[in-house]
């Protein structure tokens, strides 16, 4: 949405220049033939008041004024046209320039929405990281006990067959004992 008005904006600000630059330009060739039409008409009055010879001659130039006048005219109306063209693309950038603010706003409280949610993601990252190494240090614990178990399990089976052999020769001491205090 940003881009898309982004590029409209830089459309209206590109053709702007061109306009500005072509309503100048008619405003300077109105403003000369305005003169120009100032000229003549100066000219016609003198000519008028001369005398009736030269009323020939004075139409002659109030038909050059004519032609001049429906030129300023023409120039006048392509004029308004440059300014209304300009002010149309004036209008369609302002909220162009409105819709900018607005989403550079959007896009700065996004920025700082997904930096809270970086921020949290490494926190759980870091606590999933102490766990982990709890758990990995609990099982290293777990299995040396039970191989310190296995050892004494063993050692217990081969001290329990031991212990019925020694029960076994006590009986048998006890038996000697007995055969000898008997005689």
């Amino acid at each position: 949405m940003y881009r898309a008005l982004s590029e409209q904006q830089d459309e209206a600000l590109k053709d702007l220049p061109t306009i500005q630059a072509e309503l100048e330009k008619a405003q300077k060739k109105a403003s000369s033939v305005k003169r120009e039409h100032a000229d003549l008409v100066k000219n016609v009055m003198i000519f008028e008041a001369k005398n009736e010879k030269l009323l020939v001659m004075t139409n002659n130039a109030t038909l050059q004024v004519k032609v001049k006048i429906d030129l300023i005219d023409q120039l006048w109306v392509e004029m308004d046209e440059v300014k209304a063209t300009s002010e149309a693309l004036r209008g369609r950038m302002d909220p162009l320039a409105s819709n900018k603010e607005a989403t550079k706003e959007e896009l700065v409280s996004i920025k700082d929405q997904l930096l809270v949610e970086k921020d949290e993601a490494d926190k759980w990252s870091r606590l999933n990281d102490e766990l982990q190494a709890q758990l990995n240090s609990a099982v290293i614990e777990w299995d040396a006990l039970s191989q310190e178990y296995t050892a004494l399990r063993s050692k217990l089976k081969a001290t329990s067959i031991d212990s019925s052999n020694v029960e076994e020769m006590l009986a048998q001491y006890k038996a000697d004992v007995e055969i000898v205090e008997a005689l």
